[in-house]
């Protein structure tokens, strides 16, 4: 037992279960399931991992109780008929081989209702509605319970149906669920007992709910420990989050990217704990194992949910356990997996730095030791190349790895270099690490690969992993003496001026705005597209950004295009016409392209050859190039 994270080891008695440690498996959609909303192969395997990984409570989520509607719930479990007991009872299973309790978040969105302007569809629900939604939830509870899960969580939170009876913000009704916190606490209170009815205490019951909606008119924490105190004798778990996930702007803070804190919603648990109740508390937030430790020793919470830092390392409980947690892969919250998984077309869970999340049937055995033993060259130590050497290595292959500059990390050097970028600096830091350690690869670090320092290896595969070059569009002026590129600005090669034009809104453009704009220089953003379109890259991140861009001061000017430079000025096109916008720094973000003739001399060196990464697509990513990287390894 590592001694640093001892109280998180402790059991927890929660109801009339014992569970044998604080962390908990957080609810997510990861879109495994099968077409018809029934448990799959797929899900299972996913849910293995987590379960394999150590955490005490395993929660699948999000799961609802209405009958499936393929539009807006396919791919997620549906509790709604009989025929889920049977695969959910082999989910259970799983959990429980590895020791740990299953539960399974219990959900309904209150759509379909005609609504006058200004009310919610819970104003306009009649009684036979309401007890029908309550009946929905105890057939839900009574399937979980028949398939062999140990809890459920009830989702009363985030601005759906739960939640909406309680919130001020969606309850505009004047009978008796509406108006006093008792009243709006009673739709809850009438679905605890309905469902303690008919399960009796054989099923630990969690209630999700926000500590604060994070809106004017919404919960507020003094209301919330109220309500908790009058439902905390029907409940057996306290799980505190805060924010609506139905509102594009609160929607980062309740799933947390980079540029907001970790813990954003520990203050909340510490302050419900505060409040005296007779049941734990769960916090749930961006927590990794560290601060899950923290939380935990300090008292302010009694448990610890989290989810992406699972996603990023599923063994990251257990590595943590047994001193091991160097090897932990960081979360480094780019979301990609809620962008993915939260819209309506059903789009499996990936991640950005775990190129087997999503895809754990798949690659259940993967990956495998290598048949026949080769040597292995790899082109390019940035986030592609470690990939494929770590991978390539895992297997039994002897690596080599060219890196032209003293260490290794490619571009991502350059992307860490805000403060707000900590997570992905963690995630370099442990990439360079565990490549660096690695017995089966040998490190050719300032050493710029050529075909005759290739061929001298006489390798049996060759992987190249050579990235991208700038994009400088052939616009009038992008070449003169205050022009740079914003990745030059990134490395601290190119310094700037006080007033600063940067040319691209997307994710590194608008990254760069906001470290600039904090050391106090006044920042324009100018980009082509609609600020929708900006957003739609990667929308939880974005939506983030750019309110914290305005708060910053920085002005954004979507559907505006830069025409031309001057040496102070540019020139940019928009619907109100051509205006120029004066600067002391233009910052060239316009993308980047591949290395294609710097692929071109190594292309047809050797007859087995693998092109990764950025110099293999027109606009890589994180994830693109973990994955390229990963399965071009597993392929050798």
């Amino acid at each position: 037992m590592n001694p640093k994270y001892r109280k998180i080891f402790e059991p927890i008695k929660i109801g009339n279960m014992t569970v044998k440690n604080r962390i908990e498996i957080s609810p997510a959609a990861p879109r495994l399931a099968s077409s018809d909303s029934l448990v799959s192969p797929e899900l299972i395997e996913w849910t293995r991992e987590l379960a394999k990984g150590g955490a005490g409570i395993v929660t699948v989520g999000i799961s609802q109780v209405t009958p499936p509607n393929p539009a807006f719930t396919g791919y997620t479990v549906n509790m709604s008929h009989d025929r889920v007991v049977p695969g959910l009872s082999v989910l259970a299973d799983t959990i429980h081989r590895y020791g740990a309790k299953a539960s399974i978040e219990l959900a309904g969105f209150a759509f379909g209702h005609n609504m006058p302007e200004g009310m919610s569809p819970i104003d306009v629900m009649s009684q036979e509605q309401i007890d029908t939604w309550i009946k929905l939830f105890t057939d839900g509870a009574e399937r979980a319970l028949k398939a062999g899960m140990d809890m459920i969580m009830l989702h009363g939170g985030h601005g759906i149906l739960i939640s909406n009876f309680f919130s001020p913000l969606f309850n505009h009704r004047t009978d008796k669920y509406g108006g006093s916190l008792q009243n709006r606490a009673r739709f809850a209170c009438e679905l605890l007992d309905s469902i303690c009815t008919r399960v009796g205490n054989r099923l630990a019951i969690e209630f999700r709910l926000s500590a604060s909606e994070l809106v004017t008119g919404g919960i507020e924490l003094d209301e919330t420990i109220e309500f908790i105190k009058i439902i905390e004798d029907k409940i057996d778990l306290v799980h505190v989050s805060a924010g609506l996930l139905l509102d594009d702007a609160i929607a980062p803070f309740v799933t947390q990217p980079a540029y907001i804190k970790r813990g954003y919603n520990v203050h909340f648990a510490a302050e419900v704990k505060k409040a005296g109740l007779k049941i734990p508390v769960a916090t749930v937030g961006s927590i990794d194992m560290d601060l899950a430790s923290d939380i935990i020793e300090r008292g302010d919470a009694d448990i610890c949910a989290m989810i992406r830092t699972a996603i990023a390392d599923p063994y990251a409980v257990d590595k943590a356990r047994t001193g091991r947690e160097d090897e932990i892969r960081p979360c480094i919250r780019c979301v990609l997996c809620l962008n993915r998984t939260h819209g309506n077309e059903g789009i499996r869970a990936a991640c950005s730095v775990n190129p087997k999340a999503g895809r754990e049937l798949e690659l259940k055995h993967e990956p495998l030791p290598a048949k026949v033993k080769k040597k292995v060259v790899v082109i390019g130590g940035g986030p592609a190349g470690m990939e494929a050497a770590r991978t390539a290595a895992d297997r039994g292959h002897e690596v080599i790895l060219f890196e032209k500059s003293e260490k290794l990390g490619g571009t991502l050097n350059l992307a860490v270099s805000p403060d707000f970028k900590a997570d992905l600096k963690e995630y370099l830091k442990w990439a360079i690490r565990m490549t660096s350690r690695h017995p089966n690869i040998t490190l050719r670090l300032a050493t710029e690969a050529t075909p005759e320092r290739i061929l001298a290896e006489k390798p049996d595969s060759l992987v190249i992993a050579v990235g991208a070059q700038a994009s400088i569009p052939p616009i009038p002026g992008l070449d003169g003496k205050n022009a740079v590129w914003v990745g030059d600005v990134e490395s601290g090669k190119a310094r700037t001026g006080n007033t600063i034009v940067i040319a691209g809104g997307g994710l590194t453009g608008c990254e760069t705005a906001l470290d600039l704009a904090r050391k106090g220089k006044k920042v324009t953003v100018i980009e082509m597209v609609t600020e929708k379109q900006m957003i739609q890259v990667s929308p939880n991140p974005m939506n983030a950004l750019l309110q914290l861009l305005r708060k910053e001061g920085v002005e954004v000017l979507p559907e505006t295009k830069l025409i031309r430079a001057g040496e102070n000025h540019a020139y940019v096109q928009s619907s109100g016409g051509e205006q120029e916008i004066p600067f002391d720094t233009l910052i060239i973000s316009l993308g980047v392209k591949p290395r294609l003739q710097e692929v071109a001399k190594f292309n047809n060196l050797v007859n087995d050859v693998r092109i990764i990464g950025d110099c293999s697509v027109n606009r890589g990513t994180l994830y693109t190039a973990t994955t390229d990287g990963f399965n071009a390894a597993l392929d050798i």
